[in-house]
């Protein structure tokens, strides 16, 4: 008696029994099923070695951009200073200012204002590059040091300052001069200015650009509205008892949406009074649960447009120094989330750089490329996700298929099987097979989990291969039953499976 079963959205928050999707989805990418309220599972890309490259220090932050030529550029910062991925040896090339850095564990931030790049981290001034001329990066201004900066409408803008006449100041928001990004003293002619945010609502912890500024506080949303002079920028409170927890959690994606990690869990950001909890009855506890929060300044997120993507890479507790060792990936587009274990420490948005063939000579085999040949990695400008070690090696997500595991809910197989055939009785069922449905050139081993009672143990049957038909031959006997299968080779998304249980009578 074969039963269908399509898979749900991973809810590891919902306990097993009657779960209304997966209990694990690792390795693997949330995509849109084909039936309503399933989730098609894709395979999550292991990294593969672009560069060998070397950094004196933890990479605490990264920016990417293009020159008017369209040429990529790749710039990263460390407590030593400042540094850019060469085109030429692909090795980290130090573009730090000619006076040394004051250094520090404090992350760097960053924005573009137009051929500029733009990064802060608080223990020294915000530093810039013009990426047109791309020789070595100096102080934006020495008036202000600041945790975090953007740019709207023409104003670089910076948030939790220091400066030598007021010192730390966590709640203000400070400005350049209108078209004037090295101009910072204070002026109705230029508009340069600050505005202190005194509402209570605790430190800032980032800011986000655009038409309007968002000012993530502790426990409130602001929107910095431009306004003209006197005022210039005007402040108002949008989102009041509830803020961001994490700094290093913001990211903006979509039509300027923000994801972030509140206290209580995962939320979106759009602009309205109202937030979005992404996380709530399905992934907020089991995050929670898990991660290491004396480690959260670890944290590094980044997106992927063309999928429509978001990675948090994090450390667990189970993670060795705190180093980063997994991934929670959210697609926006369906708001569902999966995980993974991240192969590298620190992730960014990271731009293709310009390429000739004699280059590729550095990658000494066909083995050795990150990238095919006829991938977009060869092509200057273009978007794609990297990732950099402790050590400075740098990765692309461009290599096989990680294998992917995927355990659905806990059923109780006996009603489905009295709903679909007359005279059905008992209380107990055989599973004897179970069929994988996944597409692409790859393979997919299972084993049951059953259980007599719902607060007992799980036993597992023994991993099994499928046959010619599909079918992986499983004897397994229990009032609830649940499927892990583990995906390997090219696969390219699984979406469902096929349980073959026969009634086993009462116990």
């Amino acid at each position: 008696m074969v039963i269908d079963s399509v898979f749900g959205p991973w809810r590891p928050d919902i306990s097993a029994l009657n779960n209304p999707g997966v209990t694990v989805a690792r390795n693997v990418l949330p995509a849109i099923g084909a039936l309503n309220g399933s989730v098609a599972y894709e395979p999550m890309k292991r990294v593969s070695l672009f560069s060998n490259a070397v950094l004196p220090s933890r990479p605490l932050g990264a920016v990417s951009g293009q020159d008017l030529a369209g040429n990529g550029k790749v710039y990263t910062g460390c407590a030593e200073g400042l540094f850019k991925l060469s085109p030429s040896d692909l090795s980290w090339q130090d573009v730090s200012r000619s006076d040394p850095y004051t250094s520090g564990s404090e992350k760097w931030n960053f924005t573009k204002y137009g051929s500029w790049a733009v990064g802060t981290n608080f223990v020294n001034p915000p530093q810039f590059i013009d990426m047109n001329e791309d020789e070595q990066f100096d102080d934006l201004t020495t008036l202000v040091k600041a945790r975090y900066i953007t740019t709207s409408r023409g104003f670089v803008v910076v948030a939790n300052t220091n400066d030598s006449f007021d010192g730390d100041i966590p709640y203000r928001v400070r400005w350049s001069g209108l078209d004037q990004p090295t101009s910072w003293d204070f002026s109705l002619t230029t508009q340069a200015d600050f505005q202190d945010i005194n509402n209570g609502s605790g430190v800032i912890q980032g800011i986000v650009g655009g038409e309007d500024v968002t000012i993530f506080m502790k426990d409130s949303i602001v929107k910095m509205t431009y306004v003209g002079t006197p005022l210039i920028w005007q402040f108002d409170e949008i989102i009041t008892g509830k803020g961001c927890a994490v700094p290093e959690s913001i990211i903006e994606f979509g039509n300027g949406n923000v994801a972030f990690l509140s206290d209580d869990g995962w939320y979106v950001y759009d602009g309205s009074p109202n937030l979005e909890g992404i996380g709530e009855g399905k992934i907020d506890k089991y995050f929670h649960r898990y991660v290491n929060t004396a480690q959260y300044s670890y944290m590094s997120v980044a997106a992927d447009p063309s999928k429509k993507l978001i990675y948090w890479c994090y450390s667990s507790n189970d993670a060795i120094d705190g180093t980063p060792d997994k991934m929670l990936i959210y697609n926006y587009a369906i708001g569902e989330f999966t995980e993974a274990d991240s192969e590298v420490d620190f992730i960014y948005n990271s731009v293709t750089l310009p390429w000739t063939i004699e280059q590729l000579d550095q990658f000494g085999t066909i083995e050795n490329m990150p990238a095919p040949f006829d991938s977009p990695t060869w092509a200057g400008g273009n978007s794609q996700l990297a990732g950099i070690t402790v050590s400075g090696a740098v990765y692309l997500f461009t290599g096989d298929n990680k294998t992917g595991t995927i355990e659905t809910s806990e059923q109780f197989l006996l009603q489905q099987l009295q709903a679909m055939y007359q005279g059905v009785k008992g209380d107990r069922t055989v599973v004897v097979r179970v069929r994988p449905i996944f597409d692409g050139v790859g393979s997919a081993t299972a084993r049951v989990g059953s259980r007599l009672l719902s607060n007992s143990e799980v036993v597992w049957s023994q991993m099994a291969a499928p046959n010619e038909s599909g079918w992986c031959t499983i004897r397994q006997q229990g009032r609830f039953h649940r499927v892990r299968l583990v995906l390997t080779g090219n696969y390219t998304q699984a979406t469902s499976l096929q349980y073959d249980a026969v009634p086993a009578g009462f116990r």
